[in-house]
């Protein structure tokens, strides 16, 4: 689990990197982003923390229930990475049996959903060993 952080409050972003900080990355490589405002535009899940009718967490809140949170979180976003694969590869079938796309360009997709799922298997197992 990989996390960054967008924090537009100074003690929470501090309380945050102390309970965080085996996790913390950068935006880039971050599985997902834990922001205490509303972000708009970002390619990356969210866990929201605050008081905001969509927030994933509110204040005030533990460290374990945080972790919890989190948890729970970043497994529901693997759950439904590995939905929208298995929806891409019905996808890809049905076009491939309409012979709609050549096998080799069906090829490469397909090479590129199983290092994807490679990524995400070797992801959970990191997360798994840690603790």
């Amino acid at each position: 689990m990989k996390i960054a952080l967008i924090s537009n409050s100074l003690l929470l972003d501090r309380s945050l990197e102390i309970y965080l900080k085996d996790y913390l990355t950068s935006y880039k490589l971050c599985d997902f982003v834990v922001a205490t405002e509303v972000v708009e535009s970002t390619d990356k899940p969210v866990f929201l923390i605050g008081d905001f009718p969509n927030a994933n967490l509110t204040k005030p809140f533990t460290k374990e229930i945080l972790i919890q949170k989190l948890e729970s979180f970043y497994m529901q976003n693997i759950d439904n990475q590995r939905q929208n694969i298995a929806l891409q590869n019905i996808t890809l079938q049905e076009i491939s049996n309409n012979t709609i796309i050549k096998a080799t360009l069906e090829d490469k997709l397909e090479e590129i959903l199983r290092r994807y799922a490679k990524e995400i298997e070797m992801v959970v197992k990191e997360h798994l060993n840690g603790k």
